[in-house]
């Protein structure tokens, strides 16, 4: 038998079969996914936004009308539409506000692939240096090599884990360039 292990980064399955015993695995994933998801919505749209898109999205399925592509009160953009800043290591930008950034998301939460993680929106706001820009990644579930774009890692900002069960990786937060502004 073998258990899939991937990577908090996209997925919320950080807790593989080595890290609890193996007939609860498939119970603290499920728990985690759950708690992870709901966190996000009551971080970034509130109780009202969460429960209204989860009332929209039960009456889309029912209707089988297409995704309306909204999250809260913001209107999710086109896949195609990029901010692009060059950044470079060293460069002070400035995290929009929440608002502006999930205008930039699809209904999955996404900016052209990337997720907007639970415990990014505490960011929002604040000035941070580019500790340096982010051109290739090793995925840790399968090995293989993903080149990202307009993508940079932030100095002293990391994931505090809590959305993901009290991980202690202290991993960077990847951030999109359509997310952050430039400061002179």
């Amino acid at each position: 038998m073998t258990i899939n292990h991937t990577s908090c980064h996209g997925t919320f399955e950080c807790l593989g079969a080595g890290s609890t015993r193996y007939r609860l695995a498939p119970v603290m994933r499920v728990h985690q996914e759950v708690s992870s998801y709901l966190s996000w919505w009551l971080e970034n749209v509130g109780w009202r936004g969460a429960f209204k898109h989860m009332l929209s999205a039960g009456f889309r399925r029912i209707s089988n009308r297409p995704s309306g592509g909204h999250l809260g009160t913001a209107k999710a953009v086109a896949a195609e539409t990029a901010e692009t800043l060059a950044l470079q290591a060293g460069d002070l930008v400035e995290v929009k506000s929440i608002d502006e950034i999930l205008s930039t998301l699809d209904h999955n939460r996404r900016n052209k692939g990337l997720l907007w993680m639970s415990g990014m929106r505490k960011y929002c706001g604040k000035r941070y240096r580019v500790y340096r820009p982010v051109k290739r990644i090793i995925l840790e579930s399968n090995g293989e090599l993903r080149r990202l774009k307009n993508t940079v890692l932030l100095e002293g900002v990391m994931c505090d884990g809590k959305a993901f069960g009290g991980c202690d990786r202290s991993c960077f937060h990847f951030w999109r360039e359509a997310w952050l502004r430039r400061v002179p």
